[in-house]
């Protein structure tokens, strides 16, 4: 079982691919440029789930649920981007799961309230992995599918 975990974001965007039966693992992730307009950082966005999707065997994708603050520009933005993502996905005829920041880190970590380092070292022990030199956003899309996969049962 293939699973596409997604941490949407505006500046990256992270994609973490998890199959636990044949300890077959992959990650990418698309940096954006800050002085791109935020309708070229979706299309981009768009474009790039799309290309992940064609150019691998996805059998279930996750997205975590960004936590909005405060900041409603923020929120807008990030509601933006989880579109384009939700939109190439249904295109690609998948479903797609979310999951919060809280309901992750205490699937992954055991708490619900870790911090990204903690993540970042419990997905590298669970994978095998070494993600040093990787934007943490690595890890949190890679512990979105791991999350997903624990809750499904895959």
């Amino acid at each position: 079982m293939h699973i596409l975990g997604i941490d949407p974001g505006s500046a990256i965007t992270a994609y973490g691919i998890v199959d636990l039966e044949n300890n077959d693992f992959l990650y990418t992730y698309l940096k954006l440029s800050p002085k791109q307009s935020l309708e070229d950082k979706i299309y981009d966005i768009f474009k790039f789930t799309v290309d992940v999707i064609d150019n691998s065997k996805i059998d279930s994708v996750a997205i975590e649920n960004p936590f909005y603050s405060v900041n409603i520009k923020s929120s807008m933005i990030l509601s933006q981007v989880k579109g384009a993502i939700i939109a190439a996905v249904k295109m690609k005829g998948l479903d797609i799961y979310q999951y919060s920041p809280r309901e992750i880190k205490k699937s992954v970590c055991g708490y619900g309230a870790a911090e990204k380092e903690q993540v970042r070292f419990i997905v590298e022990k669970t994978l095998a992995l070494d993600l040093r030199g990787e934007p943490l956003d690595v890890s949190d899309a890679l512990s979105v599918a791991l999350a997903h996969s624990y809750a499904k049962k895959f």
